[in-house]
């Protein structure tokens, strides 16, 4: 078990919280079957990401594990649309949210709220009101490097609203559905996706170095005599004391890069 102090838990309830939740976010949350969950965003109506959101459904409620950094702001912009429809919505705050493996049950744990499956992966996130344990920096580490190699990046107060959901590669995770309603920002996400003609992709790059820039700080990629600029979205570190960094760039998904360079500093790719 991990505990990860970096994600928080939301709950809705209500007669139309799942109709609610489907209209705010990319992903079709009303074909979630009770024990289901998927992956989604929360856009503005640019169709930038404020924020990349787990959905889970427990029967007739659903709760969402999204950054601890953004759900305050988050939960204030659902509230205002909330207007005549019958979903209160409920911030967890002091509730903690502990990563599985897949061979952990969840369902005897002191203060076992939730268990949501993570898509695409064996692990799964728990809510607990059992917030007494404290965090293991290095299990924190390889937990979010776990996640970044299968693209989940949380976001932050500084990446919220800056990248199309297609430039994280969050539609490769299923967290946006073309075919469902409208959303905000559904518009523009859809021409991005339909015109194919976005130059911005993803990029998890890992050195042995020890970098550590903050989000939206800017590297260059070097690959032979050409060099792309990418912008840091999130990062982690190797148990060897290395670090992956999650981006955004320009540069050609075929390209092989082979050092990065910040701050002065070049290290090499592994």
């Amino acid at each position: 078990m991990v505990v990860l102090p970096y994600l928080s838990a939301i709950h809705f309830s209500g007669t139309d919280a799942g109709d609610f939740l489907h209209n705010q976010l990319s992903a079709d949350v009303m074909g979630l079957k009770p024990g289901e969950s998927t992956l989604a965003c929360y856009c503005e109506p640019k169709g930038r990401v404020l924020a990349l959101m787990l959905v889970g459904r427990a029967g007739d409620e659903y709760y969402v594990i999204m950054s601890s950094s953004l759900a305050e702001s988050v939960l204030k912009r659902l509230r205002i649309y909330v207007m005549r429809a019958k979903v209160d919505i409920e911030a967890l705050g002091e509730c903690a949210i502990i990563g599985l493996g897949s061979d952990e049950d969840a369902s005897e744990l002191p203060g076992h709220i939730s268990k949501i499956a993570v898509p695409g992966s064996p692990a799964s996130l728990m809510i607990t009101s059992d917030n007494s344990q404290e965090a293991d920096p290095a299990l924190q580490d390889a937990w979010k490097l776990a996640e970044l190699k299968q693209g989940i990046s949380w976001l932050c107060s500084e990446t919220g609203g800056q990248f199309l959901p297609q430039m994280l590669g969050f539609d490769s995770l299923g967290a946006v559905n073309f075919k469902k309603g409208c959303y905000p920002g559904q518009e523009i996400v859809a021409r991005a996706h339909y015109l194919g003609k976005l130059k911005r992709h993803p990029r998890l790059l890992c050195t042995t170095a020890m970098i550590c820039p903050e989000p939206l700080d800017k590297i260059d990629i070097l690959a032979g005599e050409d060099k792309f600029e990418g912008v840091i979205t999130d990062c982690s570190h190797h148990e060897d004391g290395g670090s992956c960094l999650f981006m955004v760039t320009r540069m050609d998904p075929e390209l092989t890069p082979a050092q990065i360079e910040y701050q002065g500093q070049i290290a090499v790719l592994v």
